[in-house]
């Protein structure tokens, strides 16, 4: 994970930072574990949008890092003072959070002053078994600022079967 991949935040945003992610992890936990219903929306504070769990994006693997986080940031709330804005090892944990989350709910989670665009389009296509083409996107090309992003998994691709994330007939940028 890329350091910088979350901001360099210091004193009340970050703790702020620190408790947004933490609370979403744990309605995601609650909502996986069954103590909330899984397509109850969200609510947050301040948001004039709710937060909707994509159930198809919570595998397994996920839900152990997400796991994994808050029980780390569980640490960070209990003892504000480890709280520090250029703590690498702090800063790759929220990274990872924030993308799982980010997954989970199908777009971004920006914060402070930081200005990340959405992913001009979004495909999460899950399949037990692929046995022809399954293509995320098909497209005549892409800007430069163009963004996208493409999950697929599948438990078997047969012979005939073909998984392609991105499919363009002309240039990119």
């Amino acid at each position: 994970m890329d350091p910088l991949a979350f901001p360099v935040l210091a004193g009340t945003v970050l703790t702020e930072a620190v408790r947004f992610l933490f609370d979403r992890a744990s309605a995601v936990l609650d909502r996986r574990a069954g103590r909330v219903p899984i397509d109850e929306p969200e609510s947050v504070a301040g948001q004039s949008e709710t937060l909707q769990v994509r159930p198809e994006e919570l595998t397994d693997a996920r839900v152990e890092r997400i796991s994994q986080a808050q029980g780390a940031l569980q640490v960070y709330l209990s003892r504000p003072a480890l709280l520090q804005g250029d703590d690498e090892a702090l800063r790759d944990l929220l990274a990872q959070l924030r993308q799982d989350l980010e997954a989970l709910y199908g777009r971004g989670l920006p914060f402070g002053d930081e200005q990340r665009s959405r992913p001009g389009a979004h495909v999460s296509q899950h399949a037990d078994e692929v046995s022809g083409p399954q293509v995320g996107i098909r497209a005549q090309g892409m800007t430069a600022k163009s963004r996208v992003e493409v999950t697929q998994t599948a438990k078997t691709i047969t012979e005939t079967g073909e998984q392609v994330g991105l499919h363009f007939d002309g240039q990119i940028g």
